[in-house]
């Protein structure tokens, strides 16, 4: 089932509470007034979700792995080899409007990725909250809050760094120069992970004929048996064990269940 919210109306600045987490299989996009997703995630278990984030004019960026959006405490990326724990100091949700609070990230990489790897870095951050804002769709009210990542350092640099709003009330954080451009959310439901991301490549529809053969694919019976292949092993074991550290691609066999849904191996051409 598809709910589709819309349209955005700035109404106060407040604050309000955050909905409820939604449950395992439920996705949720942010689009714009021509109904191609922004950014949106598709919960996976209690501690794990899948975040896609577009950009402009071609396709989305890699899937990542997060237990939060904002400042996240747990973060990994299959095609980066990237699994990590942070730790912040202080606690960046304590940061307050109008306010600028220097946050220390411990990272721990889990396990390095190479032999001699130290597995312990330390980045200091500065955080910048500028604004609260509540958005109001179809009857519900979002709560955001727009702030700026940057280095303490001069010349530093950090992907992290940046303009950015948080959409509290749904846990999903987007560039402040895409977040204008929300029209709606929708709400609805994926076979898996590998399901969702094909679904939102498939919305942002920038190749015709590579959204046509998503499209097609996904409604062969072969690939929903894939669909619920992956989300009864990869997604139930990242479920399970994402929050203690642990990614499914340290594993063989999971890794090639995984790959058996990666939409550009299923339409290469």
């Amino acid at each position: 089932m598809i709910t589709r919210l819309a349209p955005f109306v700035l109404i106060v600045l407040a604050c309000a509470p955050a909905a409820a987490q939604e449950k395992p299989g439920e996705y949720i996009l942010l689009l714009d007034k021509d109904d191609h997703p922004l950014a949106g995630s598709y919960r996976i278990g209690p501690d794990v979700k899948m975040v896609m984030k577009s950009r402009n004019g071609g396709l989305p960026g890699n899937p990542v792995y997060l237990d939060r959006a904002f400042f996240p405490a747990r973060e990994a990326e299959m095609l980066a080899f990237y699994n990590t724990r942070h730790a912040y100091s202080p606690d960046p949700d304590t940061a307050d409007v109008g306010e600028t609070v220097e946050i220390v990230d411990r990272e721990t990489l889990l396990p390095p990725l190479f032999k001699d790897q130290n597995p312990e870095r330390k980045q200091a951050l500065k955080l910048t909250v500028s604004g609260r804002q509540v958005f109001e769709a179809g009857g519900q009210k979002l709560v955001g809050k727009a702030y700026r990542v940057e280095g303490v350092e001069p010349g530093g640099d950090d992907l992290r760094f940046g303009d950015y709003v948080y959409i509290e009330t749904l846990d999903i954080v987007l560039s402040a120069e895409a977040a204008p451009a929300i029209a709606a959310v929708e709400r609805g439901t994926a076979t898996g992970s590998g399901d969702f991301q094909a679904l939102y490549v498939e919305r942002v529809g920038v190749i015709p004929d590579f959204v046509k053969c998503i499209a097609d694919t996904r409604r062969t019976p072969d690939y929903k048996a894939r669909a619920e292949k992956q989300r009864a092993s990869v997604d139930a074991f990242l479920a399970k064990n994402f929050g203690a550290g642990q990614t499914f691609w340290a594993d063989t066999a999971l890794y090639e269940i995984n790959h058996a849904m990666n939409i550009y191996a299923l339409c290469p051409n």
